[in-house]
């Protein structure tokens, strides 16, 4: 079962308090002596009691001991100003940047209500053809950028689609890397590289005097008309 989340507020009954103080100090000192073991990191607690609780002669309680606690205490004198101040922080500085804090997170959720809000307008306005009458000027305008920037996503992601197309084309209609022909065979001996070159001789002279009898055949044309 989930425990109930305790309200940061003074507990006025005296029981309860001093109950729950002896409890967060021993959480509280065990957690530092965690983090310097585990860390290997300088660490110090300086505990006091509330006046109402506290007896005259109660010393502060310490961790680790008194010299460890002086110890870290000279050694955090011995920075400078500078990394002294750096992260240093108390009870109004720890509330100012909660706050801070809040206000980061409050301002988000209305950027995104806000974009929602619009998306729903845009939406109903492509149903019904038609502007709501109580729009402000800043409505108007706010809807006018985000319809704009809806635009520009649907151009790009058409651009996008178009280039994908134009190179799916280009792949489909490359040429091949097969060979179209069959394998070349090297002519073996020089008795079959004679009788090819006499094939070759013997095309190419009947494409000459093919060649000389359509030349011929076209000066005649030409001196008969």
């Amino acid at each position: 079962m989930a425990r109930s989340k305790v309200k940061l507020a003074y507990i006025t009954n005296d029981a309860a308090r001093r109950v729950t103080y002896k409890k967060r100090k021993r959480g509280m000192m065990k957690k530092i002596s965690e983090l310097s073991t585990l860390c290997g990191v300088d660490a110090c607690a300086i505990v006091y009691n509330s006046r109402q609780d506290a007896h005259p002669l109660d010393e502060p309680e310490v961790w680790p001991s008194r010299m460890g606690v002086e110890r870290v205490i000279e050694k955090f004198r011995q920075l400078p100003e500078i990394d002294q101040n750096r992260k240093r922080m108390d009870h109004a500085d720890y509330l100012t940047l909660r706050i801070a804090k809040e206000k980061e997170k409050l301002k988000k959720k209305r950027h995104d209500n806000n974009e929602k809000e619009f998306q729903l307008r845009m939406h109903d306005f492509m149903l019904r053809n038609r502007l709501p009458e109580n729009l402000s000027f800043f409505d108007l305008n706010n809807l006018a950028y985000h319809t704009d920037m809806k635009l520009r996503e649907v151009d790009m992601r058409l651009q996008m689609l178009l280039e994908k197309e134009n190179k799916e084309m280009m792949m489909d209609f490359a040429p091949s890397s097969q060979p179209i022909h069959g394998p070349y065979h090297p002519l073996e001996s020089g008795e079959s590289s004679g009788k090819n070159m006499n094939h070759f001789s013997f095309m190419e002279e009947n494409n000459h005097n093919n060649y000389n009898s359509g030349f011929d055949m076209i000066l005649g044309n030409a001196r008969i008309n």
